[in-house]
């Protein structure tokens, strides 16, 4: 989703500050903790993973940009088989606090950390599994290394350019009532009045949660959890500056030869064009779209979200 503040915060375009909130996704609390941590090189930078269970790894990568990993705890829950590896994307977990910059935080960058965390893991391909932003960044692995790729899975991706930015704000517009525009405005220009960036940008994603959900009593509950420390502004500018230029993985997919699942919500305000758009796009592909669901269809129809996840692991287990 990004809900990053647009999507994590906004790249700064006056219809993308929204999008960026799309890719990420807020966090949930009461999730258990994780068994181990780990840790790995790429380009000289430290990055950290936490991962659970035992088996062959499947790589968690969370939306945003920019947002803490945290959320996709129950997502990890679904793969019991394997060891779940959920990576802290550069600009969060422990590598919020390093001084990165914009030459830092580019698309090139967070996709060679991915093959950096497949060379640690000792394999020869990854199964990626990635949620709004996540997805992107899974497809854009893809892209640049299909023959890298086991299986992937988009849970509400972005598409394979930015063109779903050009309805998903409408969409968003479209379901907010006037106390989310309100909430949202004022804490939009919260960040001149001495209220950290991080914090304003938290809070304007929590304004406009409902609207990435069919039901708006879970959006407004699934706000109330969101902890204010979750997302990155600064680094999800810097990434989606770089991304408005450098994203299009339209030519990459159309060479990918692997099973992918590409799961999406009938509700989300990403559309059903841009789930649409990726399985024209991936030969390999299912698409499977869940009624009554926004952008987080764990939360709103886990059940038959599992049935999905646990068919499409069944089917291309060979």
């Amino acid at each position: 989703m990004e809900l990053a503040r647009t999507i994590a915060r906004p790249w700064r375009h006056p219809r993308t500050s929204l999008l960026s909130m799309v890719c990420g996704a807020l966090l949930m609390l009461g999730t258990p903790a994780l068994a181990q941590d780990g840790s790995f090189l790429s380009g000289g930078l430290e990055l950290h993973y936490r991962s659970v269970g035992t088996g062959s790894p499947v790589i968690i990568l969370s939306g945003g940009p920019g947002f803490e990993v945290d959320y996709m705890l129950p997502v990890a829950d679904v793969f019991p088989t394997h060891r779940r590896i959920l990576l802290e994307q550069r600009g969060t977990g422990r590598t919020r606090g390093a001084k990165l910059t914009a030459a830092d935080m580019t698309l090139a960058a967070v996709v060679q950390d991915v093959e950096a965390l497949r060379v640690h893991l000792k394999q020869e391909r990854l199964f990626l599994v990635g949620h709004s932003w996540g997805g992107m960044l899974a497809m854009a692995y893809a892209a640049a290394h299909p023959d890298r790729i086991g299986r992937l899975i988009l849970i509400d991706s972005g598409g394979p350019t930015l063109e779903f930015g050009t309805w998903f704000e409408d969409n968003i517009r479209a379901r907010m009532r006037p106390e989310d525009v309100e909430a949202e405005r004022y804490w939009k220009e919260a960040a001149k009045h001495g209220v950290s960036a991080d914090k304003a940008e938290v809070e304007a994603v929590r304004a406009i949660t409902p609207a990435y959900f069919f039901d708006r009593a879970k959006g407004l509950a699934f706000a109330a959890q969101m902890p204010d420390d979750s997302l990155d502004a600064e680094g999800s500018a810097m990434l989606f500056a770089d991304l408005a230029k450098n994203y299009d993985v339209r030519a990459g997919l159309r060479r990918l030869d692997r099973p992918t699942l590409i799961v999406h919500g009938h509700q989300d305000p990403m559309g059903d064009k841009t789930a649409e758009d990726l399985h024209a796009l991936i030969k390999s592909s299912t698409l499977v779209y869940l009624d009554k669901c926004g952008h987080f269809p764990w939360l709103e129809q886990p059940a038959a979200f599992r049935k999905a996840i646990s068919g499409f692991l069944a089917e291309s287990r060979h």
